[in-house]
């Protein structure tokens, strides 16, 4: 009878679950349409367990920083994947657990330290012991999400940190395209500065297009639709640029009815970084399914720009629905934390990541009308391995381009093509939004921002109450580019419009920052890696690589001004505004030149 007994409870313990999360409606715009057919596929990734991180972080430091000897020693996926690799225990379990309960038409990829499953509702049913239901979207997007509870055995919960692809509904967009309002100080002139390509080239020194291999990309998420490859040659020819195309698309391509945001982070970043070789990612997912996949490929573009975000603290809780850090029981702080390991490892391969600021102000899209105490930084430019991006816009604007092109007639008498002026943060009342900046909740300061940043906060006059923001944690933006009234050409738009957001300063800096790479590409076929330790050494050791922005704050929000909104001043210097200004390319490039080695024949790439 004992030894029944201790076999009994045996085969309870190895059957006790852990409940996950509960979901009894769908979160508002998604609408419930059917059980999901047992046959209908479903996708996700279970991320195990890591190990050795902090050996991980010490060695992405090392190569980041242009002061150590092993500046740009890049690792490889291998070797990245053999350093933090899973416990055995911890695979197996989780492999155990999946193998026992999927049959042979599943299809199961191991990839270091996550797991991607494709196989269908009934299986996804049984091994989460939940039910899964088609949902669809106001913009037709369909997905299979869980209803009622979700649930995973106790060996396997110990052995995970999330699960993505189950429980989460796509996150909304926060980085989108703005349409400007009119400018006080430009209505009576009857005429607004609109922003070309000629028009960043110019203002921000970039030199000549030249040939390059160096890689560059812009990233988009949900299954958006697409930039629509007539209008991309449309804008190119009607700007009088020889017209390209994307070499490499990744990920779902729709192009019919082109969505703004992913036209605008095309056109600039092909506008401004002209000759590179370009290539389209777009995930089905958000960041974490994101940076897993582009991680785990063998060959990625050397740049790449995000445009999208939503509040750090608002991954789980962003009001809309419950996030993707319930599908395992996570909070917020756990999401982002598993994502910018997987940014780090990205960086640690020489990748550069660069994202859009928010255009929410201080206090973010989660808290529109600033009732709440806190502010809410935005991810993933918060990251400490990303370059975020705040944005700018033109004041006292010149035109005197040295030829306009058509579009800029096409564009009406309202506007006309810019070719300088004093450039400032922008601001809701001209620009629609404001410009995303401050603090993060979660993570740490690095060293790489610490003396620019303590500056700021120790002699800068305004500031929020203490206890909105962690004035020891990681700032942003770490740069900006202009943002506001940018021409794009969109056929399903009417042909030529003009739109703004840090979605704009993103892709903007970002191809200013492909014809750096292109240099050190020059020197041993190497591109940059990780920007963030370079540019704050560039900055301190030569100023006038940037052009500092002091004028304007970020107070407001893209829903307006309220007296109770917190946020921050520029100010002479690096800011949670417009960080450390935006670039002097040429300046950039001398600078770039001055602390690579000579290039030799035996390393010059030829293009």
């Amino acid at each position: 009878m004992v030894k029944s007994l201790a076999f009994l409870a045996a085969v309870a313990a190895a059957d006790s679950r852990v409940m996950l999360h509960t979901r009894d409606i769908a979160p508002p715009t998604w609408h419930a349409v059917s059980r999901a057919d047992v046959r209908h596929k479903v996708e996700f990734s279970v991320a195990v367990k890591q190990q050795k991180l902090d050996q991980l972080e010490s060695k992405f430091w090392e190569i980041a920083d242009p002061a150590h000897e092993n500046w740009r020693k890049f690792m490889t996926i291998e070797e990245i994947n053999t350093l933090i690799r899973p416990k055995e225990e911890h695979m197996s379990a989780v492999t155990r657990w999946l193998g026992e309960n999927l049959g042979s038409e599943a299809i199961i990829e191991s990839a270091g330290d996550f797991i991607k499953v494709r196989t269908n509702a009934k299986n996804v049913e049984k091994l989460f012991d939940t039910e899964m239901h088609l949902f669809t979207h106001s913009n037709g997007h369909m997905v299979a999400r869980s209803i009622g509870k979700v649930s995973v055995p106790d060996f396997v919960f110990g052995a995970v940190d999330l699960v993505s692809g189950i429980s989460e509904f796509p996150m909304p967009r926060s980085g989108g395209f703005k349409v400007p309002k009119p400018d006080a100080n430009t209505v009576k002139a009857a005429v607004s500065p609109a922003v070309i390509p000629q028009t960043l080239m110019e203002m921000y020194s970039v030199p000549a297009s030249h040939q390059s291999s160096i890689t560059q990309s812009v990233a988009e998420f949900q299954d958006d639709s697409s930039y629509n490859k007539d209008d991309l040659n449309a804008f190119f020819t009607q700007l009088d640029i020889t017209p390209e195309t994307v070499a490499d698309t990744v990920g779902p391509y729709s192009g019919q009815y082109p969505d703004m945001e992913a036209t605008l982070d095309t056109q600039y970043m092909m506008g401004v970084g002209q000759s590179e070789v370009d290539w389209y990612w777009t995930s089905t997912g958000w960041m974490y399914d994101f940076s897993t996949n582009f991680f785990n490929t063998t060959k990625v573009p050397d740049s790449v720009s995000i445009s999208w975000g939503w509040a750090e603290d608002g991954q789980c809780t962003s009001g809309i629905d419950s996030g993707v850090c319930s599908t395992l029981g996570v909070d917020a702080s756990q999401y982002v934390a598993r994502v910018n390991t997987e940014f780090m490892k990205i960086g640690a391969r020489g990748v550069s990541l660069l994202s859009a600021s928010g255009d929410s102000g201080a206090n973010g899209r989660t808290d529109g009308e600033c009732t709440g105490t806190v502010l809410h930084a935005s991810f993933p430019g918060i990251s400490p391995y990303v370059t975020a991006v705040g944005a700018t816009m033109l004041q006292d604007a010149e035109y005197n381009l040295a030829s306009t092109p058509p579009a800029c007639a096409a564009l009406g008498s309202s506007f006309k093509c810019a070719s300088g002026g004093t450039e400032v943060a922008v601001t809701s009342q001209v620009a629609g939004f404001t410009s995303g900046g401050g603090f993060s909740k979660y993570t740490s300061m690095p060293s790489y921002q610490k003396d620019v940043v303590n500056t700021y906060l120790n002699t800068v006059g305004e500031l929020p109450p203490s206890t909105y923001f962690n004035r020891t944690n990681r700032a942003y933006p770490d740069v900006s580019a202009m943002g506001n009234n940018y021409a794009v050409y969109v056929s399903s738009y009417g042909g030529w419009t003009t739109v703004g957001g840090t979605s704009a300063s993103s892709p903007t800096f970002a191809a200013v920052m492909g014809y750096l790479n292109s240099e050190s590409q020059k020197t041993d076929g190497k591109p940059l890696g990780f920007l963030n330790p370079l540019l704050y050494k560039m900055q301190a050791d030569s100023p006038g690589t940037f052009t500092d922005v002091t004028v304007g704050d970020n107070f407001c929000t893209e829903d307006g001004c309220f007296s109770s909104c917190k946020g921050f001043n520029a100010s002479k210097g690096w800011d949670p505004v417009t960080g450390l200004g935006t670039p002097v390319a040429d300046k950039m490039l001398a600078y770039i030149q001055s602390i690579l080695p000579a290039p030799s024949s035996s390393n010059t790439v030829l293009v």
